[in-house]
């Protein structure tokens, strides 16, 4: 008789020369036929668990830019330029069709561009000679055109458009220093100031009623900057109006309220007299002219043979204003406020209203040079011009 072990252990054991579990051999081939086919699909499965392992590995091993190139871009020019108030809200232009037009009145400028920090060869006479180093461009011009207007517009750090734009940070820091070079001496020069007759055909009914021989209204505006290290140049810059280190600079603008003059920046300690007769605007005045300003504008002694200052009245010794006076004075604040509102829009640009570190000292008087020009290109803010 056979044991409990033997049976266990043997498939076909005879008994008298009679085979014994004679049905069991048929579950046995089964059995074992199911579990290799089991281990198969298991060993695929962890041949494929492996491999993507072995892919996840390697894209945390990519570089961030590298990274982000596998992603779509949030901000695609081509997705924004069909929504004019997104638009807008991004660039700070009123529409597509004004990007296009701007972009075309660059010509073929925009085209030849020596990039910040590139290899190109400057000793190079002719620009079709010149031979851009690095690799090529991945950013069409009106693309490269749209971060910087994105960048002035918004505030954005330079690593936010990098992750926003799909391309590296040193990059967008190239785009960027090229453009505002590139733009604020293409700015500078358009001739913005107008003359005596275009003053009167663009003039408002308003001026032409109450102020006809108004040139310009100016005004000064002032932009944060970060404390210097030296002693001196934190004396300078201090404003005792703001409470702040700032650059100071000032604006003219039409009564049309096209902006017809932009100063380059000035330390904020100095005063607007300082800064007038420092920057030029005053040479550029006729005689017969008028200009509108507010008290802090003591400049009438400085004026051009035949040009009249308009300010409003003081109060000298009397303790209050007479009833004329006070009415000459809500006439200029009416007028006078034109320019405020075109330095509020020049301020829509939030990279204005940042505090400039030192690190950025050199490119603040060209930005704040490209923001007043590019109100120009925006929807006049007196819109009853006769």
């Amino acid at each position: 008789m056979l044991s409990g072990i033997q049976l266990n252990n043997a498939c076909a054991i005879s008994v008298n020369n009679e085979p014994l579990l004679e049905d069991s051999m048929p579950l046995c081939f089964e059995a074992q036929s199911t579990i290799e086919s089991t281990n198969e699909a298991l060993r695929r499965q962890i041949y494929y668990l492996l491999e993507e392992n072995n892919k996840l590995r390697a894209q945390e091993s990519t570089p961030a830019h590298g990274i982000l190139e596998q992603n779509y871009k949030e901000l695609d020019l081509e997705r924004i330029n069909v929504n004019n108030k997104l638009f807008k809200f991004y660039a700070g232009l009123q529409d597509y069709a004004t990007f296009q037009a701007l972009i075309r009145f660059f010509g073929s400028a925009r085209n030849n561009l020596i990039y910040h920090d590139s290899a190109t060869n400057h000793e190079k006479v002719s620009v079709a000679e010149y031979k851009k180093g690095g690799p090529k461009r991945r950013l069409t011009t009106e693309e490269e055109f749209f971060i910087v207007l994105v960048r002035l517009r918004l505030g954005l750090l330079e690593e936010d458009l990098a992750y926003r734009f799909c391309i590296s940070q040193s990059h967008i820091s190239r785009i960027c220093i090229t453009w505002f070079d590139f733009l604020h001496s293409y700015f500078r020069m358009l001739p913005i100031w107008p003359s005596r007759s275009c003053i009167n055909d663009t003039m408002p009914k308003c001026f032409k009623e109450m102020y006809p021989s108004t040139r310009v209204i100016i005004d000064c505006t002032e932009f944060f900057v970060e404390m210097p290290s030296s002693v001196r140049s934190q004396s300078v810059t201090f404003s005792n109006y703001k409470h702040h280190n700032t650059a100071k600079g000032l604006i003219a603008i039409a009564p049309s309220e096209a902006v017809a003059f932009v100063s380059d920046l000035y330390a904020g300690r100095c005063s607007v007299k300082q800064i007038t007769n420092a920057c030029g605007i005053l040479h550029l005045l006729e005689e017969g002219d008028t200009i509108m300003a507010d008290k802090g504008f003591d400049i009438a002694s400085d004026l051009p043979h035949g040009v009249r200052l308009n300010i409003p009245p003081f109060l000298r010794n009397n303790s209050c204003l007479s009833v004329k006076d006070e009415a000459t004075t809500r006439k200029i604040a009416s007028m006078r406020v034109h320019v405020e509102r075109a330095i509020a829009r020049i301020k829509t640009y939030r990279l204005l209203s940042t505090v400039f570190p030192l690190s950025m000292a050199p490119e603040l008087n060209k930005i704040w040079i490209i923001c007043a020009y590019l109100t120009n290109f925006m929807p006049p803010l007196i819109a009853n011009v006769e």
